[in-house]
């Protein structure tokens, strides 16, 4: 249990000594003695307790199953139990008593106690160990009754845990649905009595039963929005003491939120509007601190509202008018000015475009000329960039010229110092960046010319070219321009020296602009289908690698940049340096809260990508794990008595509906199928099925699984019109329920197909085990293979896998649809050649593609021949599609195990019956065992590209390779024909040199490059194949 509870009670005061002592030294045999002495001689049944306590204490199996037998009569009783006897005997029973015998036992006898006895102090005891078995039913019940008893005392804390319970009883599984809707209508309905006392008087006291503090009204608009209606919620905000504005009279702006959120959801923007701008008002009128009602929320969603008004121009008049006022207030304060700021530019963009009404021909609109009034102040800050971001994405290509041409390079020539002209310029490139991913920017071109279709289908309008999504012209134009801003940092020691002053260095902006820039010329893209190929397989290498050496090097110049760190982290996973990933990672320190959000985004299939990580001193998961096992180790919520005791109510649903989540985690099931893959990989023992584990013991098919991860530590420099660039950096699609439930179900087949009954396991009734082993087996198949082919079918599956994976999971619901079919078959029952020959005939269609994937880099790679495109040999796909081999050989090793279940089975009931009667089918033998073979060479194969793999890695010549791959040979001249292309990526590379110091600078980064995949294949050599 929580907090600790299982310390051993204390006997009553009334106990003698001696068997108070023979209690303390865990004397068990004279505990009995002595307590069966006391029972006998004073007929008090809690000697009875205590004997039956120490009998539980013993080894043996029926002793030990005393104090559940005794718990079970008095439950049977319906007798009032004495509570010394309760804390007795729920400890006696800490090690048997699971949270759902709790709530059928010891819940409804606390329950029965505390109905008795309500006004003893123990009655909180009660409740508080029915909250942490989480036995919502009887802890809804002892609050009850507390409430009850002490409803005239002025104790209103009862009223509101009585509340609080009743509401999590109502969404709980505990309940069943129609008492749902019983405990749902019960829980408004007290909610609405406490808030009409409120309304009802003149003032509330302390001791009255209404809604008083913040968190009691927090609870009220919660319930409320979750079990009432939506008439009934609006109508309640209207109230003048209990809505939103009144809340905000009184400094609670959550509460305030809340409500403009709900009315969001319902799409009530007349609403909105009243109450922002009574809000506003509120402020002007000085009943609310200035300061507080100023907030951006309010202004954004003001004017959201305002340009959704049937009278919008009247509307968006009385925003702007509002804001002039605030604007005359003059306050000094610089978040109120920038909360002002941002109001106008928000308003600015709501309002309706009028023909004609542009400030001139050249673009410079009212709305370009906001932005740039805004830049003009908070240019240097670290927030510019994202707080413009959306508005310069929805400008016209007019007023994108406008603001480029015009507004930025005027606002540059003003700027006299040299540190302010460094940042605007490093923020004009990421804006140029930004308009690189805008679709106003490119105008359609004929798809089609003389009957021949074209491969470039748009026309870049800020340079004319001719071009795909993005322009790789002004990418590259972004690229030397960032470059020369980056030099004329590094070269300068004046702007070297106002760095520390500075709320960012430029330099890691410039760095990410010239990264991303050429990351999208090298051709990475987002990863959108499960038939797409290995990640780098279609990306230019040699631009690639100098992306990855340019934020490299800005690493080891600004290490403590997270964006940088994280970035950094998914190129080099891309990259097939896992270990070297590892090393940037670690330096995070992800923390246990953020775990399940950010892990993620090094974890998700790291044991497809470098097993050899696992066998580190420290185990790699054991940060995870320590945090699922320490959050999740009892069935009630972190520290949920705390927030009971306190009164926090809205912590008391947050807390839940954490904990709930957490449960359901698609990182909490991505960290326990890593590690038992990596497990399996060096041969471990795997503690347990992944079935019988307490994380998952609530997980079945019908559990939606939860992808929490995190992005928001990434800097996005792309445009709301396209995809974020987290999702060119992935090895596949991130992690999502049916991924989650695949490798879920996959694990239990192979638990199943694994499983080894211990060396002294010797059934009494061997027939009768057989039967019983047969039974489940055929069972188990049968569920597992069912609901694998359910989700594999999904409509969205596909989307979720990688290529590899969607073969595996594909390949193991197959084979548990022929185990199932080979075990069922007998050599007397008729052969389902039919069913049986298309069963394995899919399973060799499927391996064989992927077996087809692997063997054409193998083999490529064997030769170590050059790709006369990208001027790389294809050792480098090898070695960045390690992802493929790993699911080569698991599917590969599944295959074999399943065969060898097969026959061992058959071997089984041969040895059992003499006769042969029972003995399997020799076809279904024979199709397995043809399985078996394929999957065997295919085995030798992979031992073989690791060895191959290896020994290119170990010969020498590997620098001058790895220089040539990022600066010269056929990748330095891109892979764009047409005359010139050749000579501006020449520009780009020659931008990077400088950058990073020439082919010098880069001598360092290429030797932990390749270390990094030496020490990849080092680990995929332990990796067993058998």
């Amino acid at each position: 249990m929580s907090y600790g509870r299982y310390g051993r009670p204390a006997l009553k005061n009334s106990v003698d000594v001696q068997l108070q002592t023979a209690f303390t030294d865990s004397n068990w045999n004279t505990v009995i003695r002595l307590a069966d002495k006391r029972f006998k001689t004073l007929k008090d049944p809690y000697y009875e307790a205590i004997r039956i306590a120490a009998e539980s204490q013993l080894d043996g199996t029926t002793e030990r199953c005393t104090a559940l037998i005794a718990i079970d009569e008095l439950v049977k009783s319906k007798a009032v139990p004495d509570y010394d006897t309760l804390e007795l005997l729920e400890w006696a029973a800490r090690d048997y008593l699971y949270d759902t015998e709790y709530a059928e036992t010891l819940g409804p006898l606390r329950a029965r106690w505390v109905k008795a006895n309500p006004k003893s102090k123990f009655s909180v005891k009660c409740l508080q160990s029915c909250l942490e078995y989480w036995d919502l039913v009887s802890a809804q019940q002892i609050a009850t009754t507390l409430d009850k008893a002490f409803a005239n005392s002025g104790d209103r804390q009862y009223m509101f845990w009585s509340i609080t319970l009743t509401y999590l009883l109502s969404v709980s599984p505990q309940c069943s649905e129609a008492s749902k809707k019983v405990y749902s209508l019960l829980v408004v309905k007290q909610l609405e009595r406490a808030a009409d006392i409120t309304e009802n008087a003149e003032k509330v006291e302390s001791k009255d039963r209404g809604l008083l503090q913040e968190e009691e009204i927090s609870l009220y608009y919660r319930v409320m929005l979750s079990h009432g209606s939506k008439e009934d919620f609006i109508s309640r905000m209207q109230s003048p003491k209990l809505g939103p504005l009144a809340q905000l009279k009184e400094g609670r702006k959550d509460l305030f939120y809340q409500a403009l959120n709900a009315y969001e959801s319902w799409g009530e923007w007349d609403r909105i509007y009243d109450l922002c701008r009574q809000a506003l008002r509120l402020g002007l009128d000085g009943v609310t601190p200035t300061f507080s009602v100023c907030d951006y929320k309010v202004w954004k969603k003001f004017a959201l509202a305002a340009s959704k008004s049937k009278d919008q121009e009247t509307a968006l008049g009385e925003v702007q008018s509002i804001l002039k006022e605030f604007i005359a207030l003059k306050t000094n304060t610089a978040m109120y000015k920038k909360n002002i700021a941002l109001a106008l530019l928000d308003t600015a963009f709501r309002q309706p475009e009028v023909p004609g009404s542009s400030g001139n021909d050249s673009g410079v609109t009212p709305r370009v000329i906001q932005i740039g009034l805004y830049l003009d102040s908070y240019f240097d800050k670290l927030s510019a960039f994202d707080d413009v971001k959306d508005f310069v994405a929805e400008l016209s290509f007019e007023e994108v010229k406008g603001l480029m041409e015009e507004v930025l390079p005027k606002m540059l020539e003003e700027k006299s110092d040299k540190s302010s002209q460094v940042i605007l310029k490093s923020l004009i490139c990421k804006l140029r960046y930004l308009l690189t991913t805008c679709t106003q920017t490119l105008s359609h071109n004929a798809s089609v010319v003389d009957g021949q279709e074209q491969d470039k289908p748009y026309q870049c309008r800020l340079c004319s070219t001719l071009t795909s999504l993005p322009c790789e012209s002004c990418l590259r134009s972004v690229v030397t321009e960032a470059a020369q801003i980056y030099q004329q940092i590094v070269d300068d020691s004046e702007l070297l020296a106002a760095i520390p002053r500075l709320d960012k260095d430029p330099r890691i902006d410039l760095a990410l602009v010239m990264g991303n820039s050429i990351l999208k010329l090298s051709g990475l893209r987002p990863r959108t289908s499960d038939v797409a190929p290995a990640p780098l397989r279609d990306v230019n290498p040699s631009l690639f690698l100098q992306a990855v050496l340019v934020l490299d090097t800005q690493l080891k110049v600004t290490p403590s940049d997270v964006a940088l760190r994280l970035l950094l982290a998914q190129l080099y996973l891309l990259l097939g340096c896992a270990s070297y990933a590892y090393q940037i990672w670690t330096p995070l320190e992800v923390k246990r809260t953020i775990q399940d959000s950010l892990s993620p985004l090094f974890f998700d299939r790291i044991s497809s990508l470098s097993p050899g990580l696992f066998t580190g001193t420290r185990p790699l998961m054991e940060p995870l794990r320590s945090y699922y096992n320490n959050s999740l180790h009892s069935s009630c919520p972190l520290r949920i008595w705390d927030a009971f005791s306190s009164g926090s109510y809205s912590s008391i649903l947050e807390m839940t509906e954490f904990d709930s989540k957490l449960r359901r985690s698609c990182t909490l099931m991505m960290s326990i199928v890593e590690e038992r893959r990596a497990t399996r990989a060096f041969g471990g023992k795997i503690e347990c099925e992944i079935g019988d584990l307490a994380l998952t013991e609530n997980i079945d098919d019908t559990t939606t699984l939860l992808n929490k991860t995190d992005y928001g530590s990434f800097v996005n420099l792309e445009s709301p019109h396209g995809p974020p660039i987290q999702e060119f950096l992935r090895i596949g699609p991130e992690l999502s329920n049916e991924r989650a439930h695949l490798s879920f179900l996959s694990e239990q087949y192979l638990d199943l197909i694994h499983h080894k009954p211990p060396k002294d396991h010797r059934p009494y009734k061997p027939s009768e085990a057989a039967l019983k082993e047969r039974a489940y087996t055929f069972e188990t198949l049968s569920q597992l293979n069912n609901s694998l082919t359910s989700f594999i079918h999904r409509p969205t599956t596909p989307a979720a896998l990688t290529s590899p994976e969607a073969t595996y999971y594909t390949i193991i619901s197959l084979l548990s649809a022929a185990v199932l079919t080979a075990l069922s078959t007998t050599r007397a029952d008729p052969y389902p050649s039919e069913t049986m020959s298309v069963i394995t005939s899919s399973i060799r269609t499927a391996f064989t593609g992927l077996r087809t994937r692997f063997t054409s880099s193998s083999s490529s790679s064997s030769s170590s021949s050059t790709n006369s495109t990208n001027g790389v040999d294809e050792t480098f796909y090898s070695l960045t599609d390690m992802h493929t081999l790993s699911h080569v050989r698991e599917t590969a090793l599944a295959m074999r195990h399943s065969a060898a279940f097969v026959q061992a089975w058959n071997d089984r009931e041969l040895a059992r019956d003499r006769s042969g009667k029972s003995t399997l089918h020799k076809d279904g033998l024979a199709e397995l065992k043809a399985l078996d073979a394929m999957a065997a060479k295919t085995i030798t194969e992979v031992k073989g590209h690791i060895q191959k793999l290896k020994e290119q890695l170990g010969g020498g010549g590997w620098l001058d390779k790895m220089l040539d791959w990022t600066f010269g040979g056929a990748a330095a001249e891109g892979t764009t024909e047409g005359e010139g292309e050749g000579e501006k990526t020449a520009k780009v590379r020659k931008a990077v040199e400088d950058v990073v110091g020439g082919r010098e600078g880069a001598e360092e980064w290429v030797g932990k490059v390749v270390e990094s995949w030496g020490q990849g294949v080092k680990g995929w050599g332990l990796v067993r194949m058998e």
